[in-house]
C-alpha cells in the first residue's frame, strides 16, 4: 500500500490540501481499501503529507493494526463521537483550523458533511474523485488479483453451461453460479447474477425469474465474484440449450456480436478514448444490419467493483487500464446475445483476462 499512499500524499499540494478525510461506511469501503488495506465497515483515513492515520472503533482495532500497516490507529473510544476521534487524528498529525482539510463530497451525505463542518478542528474542503483518479491504473498486483478472479469465474462459467439442460429455471441456473464462485473461493458476488433465456434475452439486465429453459434457446449468464484483496470479475457468455438446433438468425447475431468483440479488443491500445472503442464493435454491428439493436456501452472500468471509477470522457487508456468489452445485440419478442470478456492494456498489448470459450455450434 506504500506507494499508493505515497502518490496520494504527493498529489494534496496540486489540490491546494493540507490532508484528506477518506471515509468508509458499510459496503461503500473500496477508496479505504485501496490505501490502506483496511477492509472493515467503519473507519476514517487522516492523510496529511508527511503522516497516515486511520480512525475506527472497538470491533475493528485488532483488524486495522494487522490490515493497515502504514496508518497509525487512533481509537474510536465507546461512548464518543466519530468527529471526537477524527479531532484526536487532527491533533495527533498537527492540523488546525486554519488547515484545509478535503473530504470526498461523492461519498459523503449531506447529514455529516454538515456535522463535520460544525464540529471538525479543521477547514474542510469538498473533493470529487481524488483517489479514483489513481485506481482507474492498475499495478502488477492489482492485475495479478484481476486474473485470478477472472481465471476462476472462467472455470465456474465452463462448469455451468455443462448442466444447461430444458427444464432447467433461471434461478436454478444463478444457484450453480452463485454457489460455484463461492465453492472456488468468492466471498461474494460482483453484483447479482443475470441469467437471462428465450425472449428474455432480449433484456440486457434481465431481472432473473423462474422461467423453463427450452431446447435450442439462448441462456445469456452474466455474473462475477468477490476474490482475493477484494478483486471482481465480470463475465457474460450466451450459450445454448441442447436439445435441438439454435435458430439460424440467433447464430448469425451471435458471430456478429463475437467478431465486434474480437475486432474491439484487437483495437484496444494506449491512447484510445472510450468512445473510439466503443466505436470499432459498434461499426460492425452497423455494418451487419443490427446498429439499433446494440443499446448499451462497449464496456467499463473493472476493479475493486464491478464498475470501478474511470473519467471516460477525458482520460484515454494505458497501460494498467482494466476494462470490459461486452457487445450485444438484443432483439425485443426474440432473443439476445452478449459476449463480454474482461481486458487488461499491458506492455506487451492487451490480455484477455477470462478465459472461458465461446460457443461452438
Amino acid at each position: 500500500m506504500t506507494k499508493r499512499l505515497k502518490k496520494l500524499q504527493k498529489s494534496l499540494a496540486d489540490h491546494k490540501l493540507d490532508a484528506l478525510l477518506v471515509r468508509t461506511h458499510e459496503s461503500d469501503n473500496q477508496n479505504v481499501m485501496y490505501l490502506s488495506g483496511f477492509n472493515g465497515s467503519s473507519a476514517v483515513l487522516l492523510i496529511t503529507k508527511k503522516d497516515a492515520l486511520i480512525v475506527t472503533d472497538a470491533r475493528y482495532y485488532s483488524r486495522a493494526q494487522s490490515e493497515a500497516t502504514d496508518f497509525t490507529l487512533v481509537k474510536m473510544l465507546r461512548g464518543k463521537r466519530q468527529t471526537d476521534a477524527i479531532n484526536d487524528a487532527l491533533r495527533t498529525a498537527g492540523i488546525g483550523k486554519a488547515e484545509r482539510v478535503g473530504f470526498e463530497a461523492a461519498l459523503t451525505s449531506v447529514t455529516t458533511a454538515d456535522s463535520w463542518k460544525e464540529e471538525l478542528r479543521a477547514k474542510l474542503v469538498p473533493t470529487v474523485h481524488i483517489v479514483e483518479r489513481f485506481r482507474q491504473y492498475k499495478d502488477k498486483h492489482e492485475v495479478a488479483c484481476l486474473r485470478h478472479a477472472c481465471k476462476v469465474t472462467s472455470k465456474v462459467y465452463n462448469e455451468v453451461a455443462a448442466l444447461l439442460e430444458p427444464g432447467m429455471t433461471e434461478k436454478s441456473v444463478a444457484f450453480e453460479l452463485d454457489m460455484r464462485l463461492r465453492e472456488h473461493g468468492a466471498s461474494d458476488n460482483s453484483f447479482d447474477s443475470i441469467v437471462a433465456s428465450g425472449p428474455n434475452s432480449a433484456i440486457p439486465h434481465h431481472a432473473t425469474s423462474e422461467r423453463k429453459l427450452k431446447a435450442g434457446e439462448p441462456v445469456i449468464m452474466d455474473f462475477g465474484g468477490i476474490f482475493e484483496d477484494g478483486y471482481c470479475s465480470d463475465i457474460t457468455r450466451t450459450a445454448f440449450v441442447p436439445g435441438k438446433k439454435p435458430d439460424p438468425k440467433m447464430r448469425e447475431i451471435y458471430e456478429v456480436v463475437l467478431t465486434a468483440n474480437k475486432l474491439a479488443r484487437k483495437a484496444l491500445k494506449p491512447g484510445m478514448l472510450n468512445r473510439e472503442y466503443d466505436k470499432v464493435a459498434r461499426d460492425h454491428i452497423v455494418k451487419s444490419g443490427y446498429g439499433e439493436y446494440f443499446t448499451h456501452g462497449l464496456g467499463h472500468s473493472l476493479g475493486l467493483v464491478a464498475h470501478d471509477p474511470y473519467d471516460y470522457e477525458h482520460d484515454a487508456f494505458d497501460i494498467g487500464s482494466v476494462i470490459t468489452d461486452e457487445p450485444g445485440i438484443y432483439i425485443e419478442g426474440f432473443g439476445g446475445v452478449r459476449i463480454e470478456d474482461d481486458l487488461v492494456l499491458t506492455k506487451d498489448g492487451v490480455e484477455r483476462l477470462t478465459t472461458a470459450p465461446y460457443w461452438k455450434f
